[in-house]
């Protein structure tokens, strides 16, 4: 045993070790044990995987997500004065997965019932997640998070439709570090009529990190928000992402007639900012998506360090190609006004199609458009003739119908980039296979932008089909792939 009293003064032998090891590793032991993994809960029908009711405080209880794999920062979601905590923030389950957050949605009484929560939520082992918190709350709700990051310890908070309770603001107080502060973002709908826009948006002006986003138009509950005002998610998505980089999937790039439009985007580690190329997938007008036919360009582009977005567009028939044009157009701008948000630079940009999409990035080169502009241009196998397809071939004379309706001769003209190469255009290159039907069509097409004085570069394939995934595998077909980064390096202006 140990001796004790104040004139005790002995070290410690062999056998008082021995004695107290088995009550150090216990007492080590209990302080890393995990926390008591929740209850199955019951199936969830918005998220496959998450969990509905689990118990967390009394008779409360919350919906959770959090998968397996590499653990995730945590969203802690507070429902407002009206539903439950599953209902009317339910929208925000799947853009919190896109951003690779668990989440966590919360039923409660009191600002206490959802700090209960969020210990349940954080005790160690008990869900797969990171120490890593933010703070979502719409309505009621938006008061009890800003209430609770002022106690310190998240990374964020994010409001809808906050009403100015003043006590909740506490994050302006002088004893809050504006280093320490949480950032905020409060998204509110101009047509609130239940929350004075000007009221929040000065509050906000007076906490250490905030930033305001009228949603134009919106009325108080988020959950009735049409599809014109949902860019909230995408601008929630990049502020939960911060600066991580990598693969961004699913970003909705522009939503014409309410219908999303979505890319995939590569942001590479490192400062910036970086050169972009803007991917438009081929497939006949009427068929491919962001992730068919062009794969075999993201990895060269990712290594040599090129930001890259490969976008959807609509297709025919539900549309016609001056949708289609639109569509790329959208995505152009879309990047260009969000250059910060993905560290590119905006006066560093290409524009890459490849089949019928190299119709598409080639006609938007010849037409000046303003927020559009590209530095570069990258055609694969394009078409760029339509005035001979109304003889030719029986797909030929359907895609005309499809593209165009009753087509005219000048509609025809308008439309094929052999008819509209300038001096002006953004400096062009194109990659043509010498056994691919379009071979000709690229030839002619070349000897007009030389003609005409538009800058431009031409590499054949001897002897390669129609299409980029079939020259996978074959060696003697593989150079391309430097020679067109290279180009675009020299074109653009970029350092190794």
């Amino acid at each position: 045993m140990l001796a004790t009293g104040p004139r005790a003064r002995r070290l410690l032998d062999f056998g008082d070790c021995m004695t107290l090891l088995p009550v150090l590793i216990a007492a080590l032991t209990a302080s890393v044990t995990p926390c008591a993994q929740p209850p199955g809960g019951r199936p969830h029908y918005v998220i496959p995987g998450a969990l509905s009711d689990v118990p967390f405080y009394g008779q409360l209880t919350l919906d959770a997500y959090a998968p397996a794999g590499e653990p995730r920062p945590a969203a802690i979601i507070i429902h407002g004065s009206q539903g439950t905590k599953s209902t009317h923030v339910t929208q925000l389950f799947e853009v919190l997965d896109r951003a690779g957050f668990a989440w966590f949605s919360v039923d409660y009484r009191s600002t206490d019932d959802v700090a209960e929560a969020i210990r349940y939520v954080r005790c160690p082992g008990r869900f797969n997640i990171t120490a890593e918190t933010v703070l979502i709350g719409e309505d009621r709700g938006a008061a009890v998070a800003l209430s609770l990051a002022a106690r310190g310890g998240f990374r964020g908070v994010a409001t809808f439709g906050a009403k100015p309770d003043d006590t909740a603001f506490s994050l302006r107080d002088e004893n809050t570090g504006v280093k320490d502060a949480p950032t905020v973002l409060m998204f509110h709908g101009t047509e609130d009529e239940e929350s004075s826009e000007a009221v929040l948006e000065a509050l906000c002006k007076q906490l250490p990190h905030c930033v305001f986003y009228p949603v134009a138009g919106a009325i108080h509950n988020f959950e009735n928000w049409h599809p014109a005002q949902w860019s909230w998610k995408e601008d929630l998505t990049a502020w939960l992402r911060g600066e991580r980089r990598g693969l961004w999937k699913d970003i909705v790039y522009d939503r014409p007639d309410g219908r999303e439009l979505l890319m995939d985007a590569y942001i590479p580690e490192g400062r910036g900012p970086f050169p972009a190329v803007i991917i438009v997938h081929g497939g006949g007008w009427e068929a491919g998506s962001k992730v068919t036919y062009v794969p075999p360009l993201f990895e060269p582009l990712a290594e040599a360090g090129f930001a890259w977005f490969s976008i959807d567009y609509r297709l025919t028939p539900y549309v016609r190609i001056p949708q289609q044009l639109e569509d790329v157009r959208a995505a152009i701008r879309y990047a260009r006004a969000h250059a910060d948000r993905f560290h590119i630079d905006r006066n560093r940009i290409a524009l890459l199609g490849e089949s019928a999409s190299g119709q598409l990035v080639a006609q938007v080169a010849s037409e000046p458009c303003t927020g559009c502009e590209v530095q570069a241009v990258v055609s694969f196998y394009g078409v760029y003739d339509f005035t001979k397809w109304s003889e030719g071939s029986k797909w030929e004379r359907a895609a005309l119908r499809r593209l165009f309706g009753d087509a005219r001769s000048e509609d025809l003209q308008r439309y094929s980039p052999q008819f509209n190469a300038r001096a002006g255009q953004p400096p062009m290159l194109l990659i043509q296979g010498t056994q691919d039907e379009l071979y000709r069509s690229t030839m002619e097409y070349a000897r007009k932008l030389k003609e005409v004085g538009a800058p431009f570069k031409l590499i054949l394939l001897e002897g390669a089909p129609h299409g980029m995934e079939n020259w996978e595998g074959h060696a003697e077909w593989a150079f391309y792939k430097q020679q067109f980064v290279e180009w675009l390096r020299a074109t653009l202006r970029v350092q190794k």
